[in-house]
């Protein structure tokens, strides 16, 4: 029936729908691994910027340590009231304090530059992870959505199909049938052929061949003249 056909045609559109939806969660999935991509590159170009940072220092505190070792290996024994024996001290505190330097901005360099390979790591993992896995999650939903649509615009037709088949059982209204037999010049309506009367029942002086004139003239009596015969009873001879 016209209500079936029709909840069948939603249905069918309701289906349609619901996959294209999976369609449409499995892109936000690869739009998410893609956010943690780009995030995840954002981490390490903060980290670069800091290692940056840190071989800057690096380099100024190598130059401190050198400069602090350089006046002590270049002192000359002078003559005079010049102290030699107070400067070892004073330099080694100083040499001491650029070596812990140097040592504190190696270390950290050297745990930037471990924490970058790490992130390196993972990203490139990430990225292998979103061509192959991301990007074939989406062309498999994009598969299944295409079959889907298929199949149910088939079975949609099918539908249409089996409408139109029952629509063209149904007869006609009988005011159609009227007004086109009304309005069709070729159309007339065939009477009854008339049968010829018979003999009996054609008036007496009505005969359906020859007219016989001896027939007449012997059915005459002597006491009556062809007039008299026609024209009744009323009439008269004059002698």
């Amino acid at each position: 029936s016209l209500a079936q056909t029709i909840g069948t045609i939603v249905d069918i559109l309701s289906g349609a729908d619901g996959a294209l939806q999976l369609y449409n969660q499995a892109v936000e999935n690869w739009r998410d691994q893609l956010g943690h991509l780009v995030k995840l590159e954002e981490d390490i170009a903060a980290i670069l910027r800091d290692r940056e940072i840190l071989v800057t220092r690096l380099i100024k505190v190598s130059k401190s340590s050198k400069t602090a070792r350089d006046p002590r290996s270049s002192l000359v024994l002078s003559s005079g009231s010049t102290s030699f024996t107070s400067l070892p001290s004073t330099n080694s505190t100083s040499h001491g304090s650029s070596n812990t330097k140097l040592l504190k901005a190696q270390e950290q360099l050297r745990v930037c530059e471990a924490h970058l390979a790490t992130k390196e790591l993972e990203l490139e993992a990430l990225r292998v992870s979103i061509a192959r896995e991301g990007l074939g999650a989406r062309r498999r939903a994009l598969i299944d959505c295409g079959w889907a649509w298929g199949e149910m615009g088939k079975e949609d037709l099918r539908a249409l199909q089996r409408l139109n088949a029952s629509s063209s059982d149904v007869p006609e209204p009988t005011s159609t049938l009227f007004s086109s037999h009304s309005h069709s010049p070729s159309t007339s309506i065939a009477l009854p052929k008339q049968k010829p009367l018979p003999s009996s029942a054609l008036p007496s002086r009505v005969s359906r061949g020859p007219i016989s004139y001896s027939s007449d003239i012997s059915s005459l009596t002597p006491s009556q003249s062809a007039s008299q015969q026609h024209d009744g009873p009323s009439s008269f001879c004059i002698f």
